[in-house]
């Protein structure tokens, strides 16, 4: 397949994501985290049918690029905000610490495993991928939780609690997949800057330019203007971090942060982009699998399993801390660690980011891990998360449904009479990634 052939297959899966957030389909289609569209990538690329061929897959890199720095900053615009609702500092706090804390014991856990495993490996080349790996295992997306939440209508404290969690921890995974950037930057100073000074140069571009977009937004939101100021300063940001060999991710997500606290029309704007992130979304996580190389290292498939297990421990020990921390938990079961085990779009970003930057089996590895932990996640999460808030009482009772089609489809095949298509209350499915922000 040719880049235009490809080309055109994307922008067909752009338009298909556009559509399921505009209404005029059935939102309960689609897993939460959106592996289904990394497993199509994988199946159509080299390591599979061979359909995506590498030259036209590296042609698309640049846009990849841009695409997950656009992604990554529409995280930032909604970055401790559930809906219209602030989430409270101390739960935002929280969920950066227990993703951190994830992550951490993956690295380590990693870090320790290849010195044993592979002694033959640099030190600097195994501290990239331990960093690579624990930042790939650290997040919880709140995909997941809003695709459980709205689909079996639960409501009430430890579903509001597990809400903010899962929206807030996204820093975790940006902010050390930025430090493992910052190791190896390609930009030099007078004086010599350790890595976490270009971490902190990192989240400045995004500050700097954040404000600077405010203040060219100014008082008076024009939707023409306000697409051309985004558009224009998320570019630079992408292009500022990346020439210097630093995470762009990590910049447009500061820059997103940075609007939303400063500038007046935060919900305007999170208006204006939600609907944009599911459309970019899908032709990233098809590329995403096409990069995927099962047998670009030797150490790759015990090195997933490691952060694999490690990833299941660290998260069930923060979910016994969050029970403890948190009285809105303590009634929970204390496998509530084990609905966390959801990843998505976030770690795959991070993970394909990581690639692109340090191609070759380091890379490979990295990626591959992002992707076991989305499809493993997607068979332990949402059940785990069901039946914590089936426990603490603020679970509907469920109906018969699909694993891909909400309660009017299933209602629908009961009556065929009764289409979702003929009457659009029956149509009662959780969101596919992407449906909570703009909506909400």
């Amino acid at each position: 397949m040719n880049a235009i052939w490809l080309l055109m297959g994307l922008l067909v899966l752009s338009y298909l994501g556009s559509s399921l957030v505009s209404g005029r389909v059935l939102r309960g289609i689609g897993l939460p985290s959106g592996a289904e569209y990394v497993v199509l990538g994988f199946v159509l690329g080299p390591s599979a049918l061979g359909l995506l061929d590498p030259p036209s897959i590296a042609a698309f890199e640049p846009l990849v690029g841009v695409a997950l720095g656009w992604l990554a900053l529409v995280v930032g615009l909604d970055f401790g905000f559930v809906g219209s609702r602030r989430v409270r500092p101390s739960r935002i706090a929280l969920g950066v610490l227990m993703s951190l804390a994830t992550g951490c014991s993956v690295a380590v856990a990693v870090w320790f495993a290849v010195a044993r495993g592979v002694p033959s490996l640099d030190p600097a080349d195994r501290t990239l991928l331990a960093a690579g790996v624990g930042a790939v295992s650290a997040e919880t997306t709140r995909h997941a939780v809003l695709w459980v939440t709205q689909r079996y209508s639960a409501s009430g404290k430890v579903s509001d609690l597990i809400s903010d969690i899962a929206d807030c921890d996204d820093l975790g995974p940006l902010l050390m997949m930025g430090g493992v950037f910052a190791l190896v930057p390609q930009a030099t100073s007078l004086w010599p800057i350790p890595f976490w000074g270009w971490t902190i140069v990192t989240a400045l571009i995004g500050v700097v330019l954040g404000l600077i977009a405010v203040v060219l937004l100014g008082t008076d939101f024009r939707l023409i203007q306000s697409w051309g100021v985004l558009l224009g300063t998320s570019l630079l940001t992408i292009g500022a971090s990346a020439r210097v060999g630093l995470l762009p991710l990590f910049a447009t997500f500061s820059m997103g942060v940075t609007i939303a606290a400063v500038s007046r029309h935060r919900d305007e704007i999170v208006a204006m982009v939600a609907p944009t992130e599911r459309p970019v979304i899908l032709p990233s996580l098809l590329l995403a699998g096409a990069h995927l190389s099962p047998k670009a290292a030797p150490f790759l498939p015990w090195v997933v399993a490691i952060a694999l297990a490690a990833r299941v421990a660290g998260k069930l020990t923060t979910g016994l801390v969050l029970r403890v921390a948190s009285p809105d938990a303590r009634e929970t079961s204390p496998l509530l660690g084990a609905g966390l085990l959801s990843s998505g779009a976030v770690a795959m970003s991070v993970g394909l980011a990581f690639s692109l930057r340090f191609p070759g089996p380091i890379g490979a590895t990295v990626l591959f891990t992002a992707a076991a932990a989305a499809v493993f996640g997607e068979f332990v999460g949402p059940p785990a998360l069901r039946a914590t808030l089936r426990k603490a009482g603020e679970l509907a009772a469920p109906e018969r449904e699909s694993l891909f089609f909400g309660r009017g489809l299933a209602r629908a095949a009961r009556d065929p009479a009764r289409d979702p298509a003929r009457d659009p209350t029956l149509i009662e499915g959780g969101g596919p990634p992407g449906a909570g922000r703009g909506e909400a």
